[in-house]
């Protein structure tokens, strides 16, 4: 039971996860996803979805949507792990929340691509991909 815990930072969960929280199979994630926002008095709280990517719901109304960007799906167990490894210290070194849940996706897609831990999310791999990204 997610809501016994209060006053959190950052919250990631993926949707099937938020579902049965929320005791809803069906209706708006990112309304459900506030409602319990609220009900923890989270901070952030981070939405996974699998290939359709990720939202991230802060004070603000409006969500930080993005897209997933994985485009071979191997294993995807850990994949919340790195998301929560990167946004969580980009949102604690003050990184624009929109480009820390793009850097936690990145490395959440770079993690998909092996078996379990097999291989680590590469420090070099993961600044490519930015840097291609951008251009």
């Amino acid at each position: 039971n997610i809501r016994k815990y209060k006053d959190i930072n950052c919250l990631i969960i993926n949707e099937t996860e938020l579902r049965h929280e929320m005791r809803q199979r069906e209706g708006d994630v990112q309304k459900m996803a506030a409602i319990l926002k609220g009900l923890i008095n989270a901070n952030y709280i981070t939405v996974t979805q699998g290939k359709s990517g990720a939202f991230l719901l802060n004070d603000n109304k409006l969500p930080l949507v993005c897209p997933g960007f994985a485009t071979q799906v191997v294993d995807k167990v850990g994949s919340g792990d790195a998301l929560l490894a990167l946004l969580s210290v980009c949102l604690y070194s003050n990184f624009d929340e929109n480009l820390s849940l793009f850097i936690a996706s990145l490395a959440a897609a770079q993690s998909v691509e092996s078996i379990g831990n097999s291989s680590p999310v590469s420090k070099v791999a993961l600044l490519k991909t930015i840097s291609h990204s951008l251009k």
